[in-house]
């Protein structure tokens, strides 16, 4: 089946009136494979027609914006949400919390043979905006600029500008999916994409092998065990203004511990009380009843989330309370070095056999690729780099895939929860122990020179001072080793994910949830607590599809 790429140039009216309604001005076609194949067209009436001329799957990049579009034609033209798949019918896939994944309309059924067009997210292949894919990919083309607040209406007839800004756009990401596709990467995700390619070179047989399918309790089980990265600013530089500094980033740090370190394998085996050492199962998860408090001198590794403690807070101490939490042995033997710990029940836990080196050959293969396109860090590169990265999450699926369906209500698209639906997990312990080693990695590297220790995320530590320290592994390339990613002359740090360095000459804004185009309004004055910044957008849903809303950013 063909695919192609599209993207919708829709009207921007003021949402403070009365009733405000949008529509597609312009969208644009591009074939994938065969970039020169570009239509344009002012109507979505006229692009709908373009649909129906052969069965083919079509990209937007964000699909949960164009999908709005999508979804409001149907509803307003004759078509019923069903998954029977019958004449003038749609189903969707999007997910319990908004994730757009596929639309799929049938226009026609014929003794089993459909007419139909299906509309996937590029934004899920590729993670990236357009620009930076046009840059990173190293392609003849960039991403161009219009004027998105002009009035255009009914019968606007496309300047050559506008009618250039869109092939480019298309042509971008078509071109970028094109070299995806010629490396056989063509599932819906890239996700999926890493998981297929670890099949194929690990073998069938030998994944069912180690990674079995087991009941959801377990599954459950061992999820309270898995967290994300290690995103920490120290108390002691928070909101002061920092001389010189240093940053050092870890070189792949999640494909290192895939292939350093031990990896749960197989079906578990449950153990009451406290975990006694086991050759054969010498991983494992501990539940845990205790009291602690942080140690002088040392980083706090325990976030719990929920109840009455704030869930992206790292703590010094349980409170008045004991505490239950469920860790890998991993965590635990951190937690154990870095806080003086009252226990006061070892409840249960499971216990896995494991393995160094699962991964070796898939992270080989990409890694080469990698390293053989590094002086250029072309499209290719780019690949290697998302191929790397995007394997462990993919363990880590959600199994219950309840998704919504839209309807109309007041003119204006909802979404309301399809019956639950479950599907086999496919096996939480490796990215339970995954982002467990990592965590590992990081934080007992900012132990090693605490006293410099200003910021850590995930895979970088940020550090006062430019002297490199001796007693961590420094590399250019080395997988595991931390790379030397720079040195800034000043830098603010108000919270985790939100500071800015200064690096020669150049303010770097890093800084979650705050777009682009508003990174470019801060300055060093400015960067504090409690100022707010124009220009970021959130979608809200009217008449016709959804709209940006110009809304502030405010710096907490």
């Amino acid at each position: 089946m063909i695919s192609y790429v599209a993207d919708f140039e829709t009207t921007v009216p003021k949402t403070d009136e009365p009733n405000p309604q949008t529509r597609v001005w312009a969208w644009g076609t591009c074939e994938v494979g065969n970039v020169e194949n570009f239509q344009h067209g002012t109507s979505i009436d006229d692009f709908f027609g373009w649909c129906r001329k052969e069965n083919k799957i079509v990209y937007f990049h964000n699909l949960k914006f164009d999908g709005a579009f999508i979804l409001y034609w149907l509803l307003t033209h004759g078509f019923t949400y069903s998954e029977t798949k019958e004449n003038n019918t749609f189903n969707t896939i999007i997910s319990n919390v908004g994730q757009f994944y596929e639309i799929e309309v049938i226009f026609e059924k014929k003794n089993k043979k459909y007419k139909k067009v299906t509309f996937h997210d590029s934004l899920k292949k590729l993670p990236f905006p357009v620009s930076k894919i046009a840059k990173d990919f190293k392609l003849p083309i960039q991403k161009l600029d219009i004027d998105y607040t002009l009035e255009r209406p009914e019968g606007y007839q496309l300047t050559p500008e506008e009618i250039e800004y869109l092939k480019n756009d298309v042509q971008i990401v078509a071109w970028a999916l094109g070299i995806q596709f010629e490396q056989g990467l063509t599932k819906m995700t890239i996700g999926a994409d890493a998981l297929k390619g670890f099949k194929d070179i690990f073998g069938k047989r030998n994944f069912e092998r180690c990674f079995p399918v087991f009941p959801l309790n377990i599954h459950n089980d061992v999820k309270q065990a898995y967290k994300g990265g290690f995103t920490f600013l120290s108390k002691r530089y928070a909101e002061k203004d920092i001389g010189k500094g240093i940053v050092f980033d870890v070189n792949s740090l999640y494909p290192s511990v895939l292939y350093n370190r031990p990896m749960p394998i197989g079906i578990p085996l449950f153990f009451k009380g406290q975990y006694e050492y086991d050759e054969e199962y010498p991983l494992y998860v501990q539940q845990i009843t205790c009291e602690f408090t942080l140690k002088k001198g040392h980083i706090p590794t325990i976030q719990i989330k929920g109840g009455r403690f704030v869930e992206t807070e790292y703590l010094e101490e349980s409170g008045l309370e004991p505490v239950t939490m469920i860790l890998t042995n991993v965590d635990l033997e951190l937690f154990f070095e870095h806080y003086d710990v009252e226990v006061h029940e070892y409840i249960n836990g499971w216990k896995f056999m494991s393995s160094t080196g699962l991964f070796k050959d898939y992270i080989d293969h990409w890694t080469r690729i990698k390293e053989e396109n590094s002086l250029e860090k072309n499209a290719l590169y780019i690949l290697a780099k998302l191929m790397l990265n995007s394997l462990y999450g993919k363990f880590g699926k959600n199994p219950d895939v309840t998704g919504k369906y839209p309807v109309l209500e007041g003119g204006r698209l909802k979404f309301k929860l399809k019956d639950e639906e479950l599907t086999d997990p496919i096996y939480m312990p490796i990215a339970t122990f995954v982002t467990s080693w990592a965590r590992y990695t990081t934080i007992t590297t900012a132990q090693k020179v605490y006293h410099r220790f200003i910021y850590a995320d995930t895979d970088s530590i940020h550090l006062e001072g430019e002297e490199v320290p001796e007693n961590i592994e420094v590399h250019n390339s080395r997988l595991g080793a931390w790379k030397h990613e720079g040195n800034f002359t000043r830098a603010r740090f108000l919270r985790a994910k939100t500071y800015v360095e200064e690096i020669q000459g150049d303010l770097h804004v890093t800084c979650a949830g705050m777009p682009d185009n508003v990174k470019k309004k801060v300055t060093w004055e400015n960067f504090k607590k409690g100022n707010s910044f124009t220009g970021k957008l959130l979608p809200k849903q009217i008449t016709g599809g959804v709209v940006l809303e110009d809304t502030e950013f405010t710096l907490k």
